[in-house]
């Protein structure tokens, strides 16, 4: 299962966007990326997180501007 956004804090993972996420098959969900990758496939996913996670970026700052942000670029996963 790939995880395609998570966010930590000091206690560790509090949220993130995964599987259970972009192959939900029900209306529910309670994901980090608010459902814009709900149901929607991975490829579809993946494709959707550049701007998603800047936007997102951007949004928790100003929400939370004494908690700091870290970004950590990794290549997508290789799927064979």
């Amino acid at each position: 299962m790939a995880t395609l956004l998570s966010v930590h804090n000091s206690e560790g993972c509090v949220g993130r966007c995964d599987a259970r996420c972009y192959e939900a098959r029900h209306r529910r969900c309670d994901c980090v990326c608010s459902g814009a990758n709900h149901g929607a496939g991975l490829q579809k996913a993946q494709a959707n997180m550049t701007a998603f996670a800047e936007n997102w970026i951007e949004r928790w700052q100003a929400l939370h501007p004494d908690q700091r942000v870290e970004r950590h670029d990794q290549q997508p996963p290789l799927f064979l």
